[in-house]
């Protein structure tokens, strides 16, 4: 009887934490990533699966050193860069941070139009409609409210899941093809994997769980629990990126199809996997879209008020955090009016813009090795040595393989 309470009361104090962790780690999966593992399916079939278990471990490591700064220091990450490091370095960082993550919003606005277009559905009336819809709910709802509807938004992923079962693919060969390398090692291979990275371990993907879980306000006491609902989120997330690239491999790259994002992929896979898997593949495209068209802009948000000071948090109303949500709402309209432009679709740029949020991965990778390691911060919660291995592990083999990347760029020019 003690152990049933035990474990009941376990099972409870997990449910009242989870959130964080596995929403950050699906958002890594927003339209731009699903553009990403399309068009490098499409490249390089199965043998891009090798790259799937190492940034799975990479996403767990560095979200739950993130996640866990947050809850013993009650501070945001932008808040200890901007107190540790100086004004300089977060104006840089903000800059980088901001440039960044536009790129992606126009990405998620990208997606959702073209997921519109597939479905019939007239993105000159309804993106705005979105838009303005997007804004309301963010302001209006309360932090549960929001994170339930995140977490509602996250079962939609699992149409990757039956568009894969539909593509009917060699299942022994993806499988195999995640611990074995089936592939050649190429320059261009090195700066697809780098975009793949990119656009599952993400700079903003960093911000983005420290804030949301100091909104949690998710005890120290429960830091385990915490650990363990990341560790779950980065697994899930991994395998339904799994998912979409068997779906495309099985289709695409089989049958050798030139494509450039995630609409053309939908589109392409119908004449083998059927209509079905064509339908659930754009279907996801769109949920895709709006997850990362609420939680990249909310990051920079975040880290906009956390590097300059300003009030900024999903559990304050409008009145109380005002430059927190009009730079949400400045970031969605100017997404949603490049997106509007004529004859444009930055999805052509998908692999190039990834590339970049991986490149930058070994600055990010530095600030939380430093405040993960500093003993009057974390106190006996740092970093354990396994840790710091590979967190440093990642940021060289990251720097390496992005600079042998440029090379490969530079030399097909």
């Amino acid at each position: 009887m003690n152990y049933f309470r035990t474990l009941t009361r376990r099972l409870l104090v997990f449910l009242a934490v989870i959130g964080p962790g596995v929403i950050t780690a699906f958002a890594d999966n927003d339209a731009a990533g699903v553009a990403t593992y399309s068009v490098a399916a499409a490249r390089y079939g199965y043998s891009m699966l090798t790259i799937l278990i190492p940034i799975t471990i990479v996403l767990a490591v560095t979200q739950e050193i993130g996640g866990r700064i947050a809850i013993v220091s009650q501070k945001g990450f932008a808040d200890l860069i901007r107190e540790r490091f100086g004004i300089r370095v977060t104006m840089v960082m903000f800059l980088l941070l901001a440039t960044v993550n536009f790129g992606v919003i126009v990405q998620d606005f990208t997606g959702l139009k073209a997921g519109f277009h597939l479905f019939g559905i007239n993105p000159t009336i309804f993106l705005p409609a979105a838009t303005i819809l997007l804004f309301l709910f963010i302001v209006k709802a309360s932090y549960h409210t929001i994170q339930r509807f995140f977490l509602v938004l996250i079962f939609f992923y699992l149409t990757y899941f039956f568009s894969a079962i539909l593509a009917k693919p060699d299942w022994k060969l993806a499988l195999t093809s995640l611990v074995i390398p089936t592939g050649t090692l190429s320059f261009g291979y090195l700066f697809t994997a780098i975009a793949v990275l990119g656009t599952t371990v993400t700079a903003w993907g960093q911000f983005f769980i420290n804030s949301y879980v100091k909104d949690k306000n998710i005890p120290v006491e429960n830091l385990r629990y915490s650990r363990w609902e990341i560790y779950i989120g980065a697994i899930l997330t991994d395998l339904f990126s799994l998912f979409m690239m068997v779906a495309v491999t099985a289709t695409i790259f089989v049958h050798q199809l030139p494509i450039t994002d995630a609409a053309q992929a939908a589109i392409s896979i119908r004449p083998f996997a059927g209509p079905n898997a064509s339908a659930l593949f754009g279907l996801g495209l769109i949920v895709a879209g709006f997850l990362g068209a609420i939680i990249v802009p909310l990051t920079t948000a975040y880290a906009f008020s956390e590097f300059f000071g300003f009030s900024g948090s999903l559990d304050e109303p409008f009145h109380k955090s005002k430059t927190f949500y009009l730079l949400f709402l400045i970031q969605i309209v100017a997404g949603l009016l490049v997106t509007m432009l004529p004859n444009i679709s930055l999805f052509s740029i998908t692999l190039a813009a990834n590339f970049v949020n991986g490149a930058i991965l070994p600055i990010i990778f530095y600030f939380l090795y430093s405040l993960a390691n500093n003993r009057n911060l974390m106190g006996r919660y740092q970093n354990t040595r396994i840790q710091n291995v590979l967190l440093v592990g990642a940021g060289i083999i990251i720097t390496i393989a992005s600079l042998l990347g440029i090379i490969g760029q530079i030399m097909r020019w």
